[in-house]
């Protein structure tokens, strides 16, 4: 079996990216090849050496890919960085940048914990779908405003499977690019949103399973569908099936935090702290997290309301954040930290 794998990310989340590849190394050891791809931004020279460390142990090839000709073209196309980063958008242009002999190649955040062996992407029949995706857990408005009805689905970019013959084929790359410079550049959730809106009906739903994201942890199955509703969503068995067997945690911030800060409240920091331990970065000290006022009074009501009472107020203020990014994103400002 083979499979090629892509990061994306800058300097501040190397320990976070070096922490996943380490899970995918060490669950999928029985593969005959794993490529490894790197689009980093201003990446240090520790932490490439770790990085080669992490893939020499396991006997895995890894490549650093040169993107400053890609940041120069998302300049000159007007792309905005995201949260000062032009990481975020770097795998929208594929074709632009890698080899044709990468095939299947499944994209992982930096932020993402691989908790089995890869078999079942190795060889899923994409269907002549250029890439598979899975169901976004939160945005539910959101859609609307991006021309979605409540049954569409909207799918979260955090894991991405592509079938990179079919995405040079159907020329997604080209048809992002002319989105961008011609249509709309500028979204809430820049990446996630092009992807969900260029290629509307072209995505593969994948199962829950290999996006397990904080909301389906930290909340029961009964308080997250009566609050967030299950129209275009997965059904309530389809998650309870993929809680029993997960494979890939997508541990985005939650609360304003992550597992890799201090004190963290985060349902995803134990196995985030399980595999930092057998990774190059085991030596990584959390640091508070950087937030504010209105997030620290959220973490307390989250340790005293019970769990039923504060997925509404948790709603609440995600759907806040969202729509005002999309009002910073249509005066083309800087998307806001969450």
């Amino acid at each position: 079996m083979n499979i090629d794998i892509l990061y994306q990310f800058n300097e501040k989340y190397a320990p976070y990216a070096g922490v996943s590849l380490t899970s995918l190394l060490e669950n999928n050891t029985h593969f005959d090849r794993i490529r490894v791809f790197i689009l980093g931004e201003d990446l240090s020279d520790k932490s490439m050496q770790r990085f080669r460390i992490l893939a020499a142990k396991y006997q895995r090839p890894i490549s650093f890919i040169d993107t400053r000709s890609l940041v120069t073209m998302m300049k000159k196309m007007n792309m905005p960085t995201y949260r000062g980063s032009y990481a975020a958008n770097m795998r929208l242009f594929l074709s632009f940048i890698l080899d044709d002999d990468v095939e299947r190649l499944l994209y992982l955040d930096a932020d993402t914990i691989v908790d089995g062996p890869l078999d079942e992407l190795s060889d899923l029949d994409m269907e002549g779908h250029p890439l598979a995706m899975a169901l976004d857990s939160l945005v539910r408005r959101h859609k609307k405003r991006l021309g979605f009805s409540k049954d569409d689905f909207y799918y979260n970019s955090g894991v991405i499977l592509f079938c990179m013959k079919q995405w040079r084929e159907d020329r997604c790359s080209e048809r992002i690019a002319n989105h961008v410079k011609n249509v709309r550049a500028w979204y809430p959730s820049p990446d996630q949103d092009i992807l969900n809106v260029v290629l509307k009906g072209e995505i593969m739903k994948l199962p829950p399973r290999y996006n397990i994201q904080p909301a389906y942890l930290a909340f029961s199955l009964n308080s997250y569908y009566k609050t967030f509703g299950a129209r275009g969503f997965y059904t309530k068995d389809e998650v309870k099936d993929a809680l029993k067997f997960p494979l890939i945690y997508h541990f985005f911030r939650f609360i304003g935090e992550f597992p890799w800060h201090k004190n963290n409240v985060h349902p995803d920091n134990d196995i985030f702290d399980h595999y930092l331990k057998k990774s190059p970065w085991r030596d990584y000290v959390k640091q508070n997290a950087e937030k504010s006022t209105i997030l620290k009074l959220e973490k307390i009501i989250y340790a005293i309301v019970p769990r039923t009472v504060f997925i509404r107020i948790f709603r609440i203020a995600y759907e806040r954040f969202i729509r005002r990014a999309n009002s910073d994103s249509l005066k083309n400002r800087t998307n806001r930290n969450m």
